[in-house]
């Protein structure tokens, strides 16, 4: 027998030397990254506010955003909740079963498209499905004899992020289409002006050009750069499971009492009529809605997403129980909203935001200006809803035109994500990646090459 030579020390170095433990190592976690925003926003509005004002701001700011902030918790739990159900799973296994994996280059290019083309409809959709579709395809070609770089699949998976704050659930453009002021922190519902009308949003030819370009040369940006020599890649099965068996099994966590243990309540808990009635009933108000010419808000979004949580759960108590299993998904920035909060309230009290704005305003490129801010102020809010409706109001005050400003700021948000993959990463599934190297590589080069595509396009158009 070989003696296993391997010391703890070098098995914790090669641990260490992996993306999703050693970023979530060493980078701040959100709270504290919320924490340094706020005491910021505390120490730059000192000269402005007294003490007793600045503590006011700080301890009860949160109320004007509370809509907002739960909005936002409820579009991240919401749409795991959808996308992490028996139905979606078969329809995930129907795609990856369509999808070719005989080579690397199919496997990563098909994953990337996947991605971008889920993540437009929904951030969950894309996320979500793209790791789990990524994962099949690779572990196909292993069982195939195929060696494919397992890494590049999943930094594949999350080109999502890159797009989904652009596309049909965009939590900013959802935000702004608001014309009560409810979820719309920057509209004056007595005038009804700043509004987005998010067809207009999605049709922006930034939105529609960029769309086209990424789905069809990011994937490819990302097989080029995997290892084209075998002795290099990394097989999937060298990396914790994320899938067992289907994706349909995997996702299919629910698991019905006996019914000789039901109570009255447990049968209308139970109740499949109950779920397809419900349904039934919010389908038809979504449906007089819209045909009255109603606009996709992120309230009408978050009603459409419960009741299509319990029809394809099937059961009540099926989507309650999955609903409790979603918050895991915002549990990064359920605390930090509420500093979020402050800042937004100690910056609208002294009036801050005319100021940035003309500063923003003076630089001639408003769009560009507001992408580059997005891109750094991203990193210290994961949450692109928050970012908006802190940057927002200065855009505004710049004076820039609205649509593409949410553009570019919904850009900086997707990208900046896409440096906090680990976060996401971890909360699929406890998959201790490659290493951290190589997945700022990939990040780098996404994000130049998506940099310079969105601000071309943001100057011509």
């Amino acid at each position: 027998m070989a003696t296993n030579t391997k010391t703890d020390d070098t098995r914790s170095q090669e641990s260490d030397d992996r993306f999703v433990p050693f970023l979530g190592q060493y980078f701040p976690e959100s709270l504290t990254l919320a924490a340094l925003l706020a005491v910021l926003g505390l120490v730059v509005t000192v000269p402005y506010l007294g003490v007793i004002e600045q503590l006011e701001q700080f301890s009860t700011g949160f109320f004007s955003l509370l809509t907002v902030q739960m909005s936002l918790i409820l579009f991240w739990v919401l749409s795991a909740t959808v996308v992490e159900s028996r139905w979606m799973g078969r329809m995930f296994d129907l795609v990856a079963g369509a999808l070719p994996a005989g080579n690397q280059w199919a496997i990563i290019y098909s994953t990337g498209v996947v991605a971008l083309l889920f993540g437009w409809v929904n951030w969950a959709l894309g996320l979500i499905g793209a790791v789990f579709i990524g994962y099949q395809l690779s572990s196909q070609a292993e069982a195939n004899g195929v060696h494919v770089h397992y890494p590049a699949v999943l930094t594949a998976g999350l080109l999502s992020l890159v797009v989904t704050n652009v596309g049909l659930t965009s939590p900013g453009a959802l935000l702004m289409a608001d014309s009560t002021g409810t979820t719309n922190v920057i509209v004056d519902p007595d005038v009804g002006n700043l509004v987005v009308d998010t067809s207009a949003f999605l049709l922006h030819p930034v939105n529609i050009v960029s769309l086209a370009l990424f789905v069809l040369t990011l994937p490819a940006l990302l097989a080029l750069l995997a290892p084209s020599e075998e002795n290099k890649r990394k097989s999937v099965s060298e990396f914790t499971d994320v899938v067992q068996g289907s994706i349909s099994n995997t996702l299919d966590t629910y698991s019905i009492p006996p019914k000789e243990e039901w109570v009255f309540a447990d049968k209308l808990e139970q109740s499949r009529t109950i779920a397809v009635v419900t349904f039934i009933l919010g389908a038809i108000s979504i449906g007089g809605y819209f045909l009255n010419g109603g606009e996709l808000s992120m309230l009408w979004l978050l009603f459409g997403l419960i009741i299509l949580g319990i029809f394809i759960h099937g059961r009540p108590m099926a989507f309650a129980e999955e609903v409790t299993d979603a918050t895991r998904w915002a549990n990064h920035i359920a605390i930090p909203f509420l500093l979020y909060a402050a800042v937004f309230s100690l910056l609208s009290t002294v009036g801050f935001y005319g100021n940035i704005g003309e500063v923003i305003a003076a630089t001639g490129i408003t769009q560009t200006t507001s992408y580059l801010v997005a891109l750094v102020l991203g990193v210290l809010i994961p949450s692109p809803g928050s970012l908006w409706v802190i940057q927002g109001p200065a855009i505004v005050a710049s004076g820039a035109e609205l649509i593409p400003s949410l553009v570019s700021v919904m850009y900086g948000a997707g990208v900046s994500n896409l440096w906090l993959g680990f976060l996401f990463v971890g909360t699929i599934a406890t998959i201790y990646g490659f290493s951290w190297r190589e997945y700022v590589r990939y990040a780098a080069a996404i994000t130049v090459y998506v940099s310079v595509v969105v601000i071309a396009l943001l100057v011509v158009f």
